[in-house]
């Protein structure tokens, strides 16, 4: 069974979207254990805003990976050709 992946998005000014719901660090870090007991542990799609601070998006990261969701897979938009 293939698990449903998990969408955490951070905006401009530093806030933890899961799923498209604002959490604070405490309840990012709640939903990240209930996720990783899940079977199979479910991927994180990490959407970055590309003017939030590196350590914001390093502070996400060593919190999903701390809490043992390992397989994150960076979105990027890609940008549109020009002629």
């Amino acid at each position: 069974k293939q698990p449903d992946a998990i969408d955490v998005s951070i905006t401009a000014d530093g806030q933890v979207l899961w799923n498209k719901e604002a959490l604070d660090d405490e309840q990012l870090k709640q939903r990240i254990a209930v996720a990783a007991v899940q079977d199979p542990v479910p991927n994180v799609r990490l959407f970055a805003d590309k003017a939030v601070r590196y350590e914001r998006v390093a502070t996400v990261l060593s919190a999903a990976q701390g809490g043992g969701l390992s397989k994150i897979d960076f979105v990027t938009e890609a940008k549109p050709a020009t002629p």
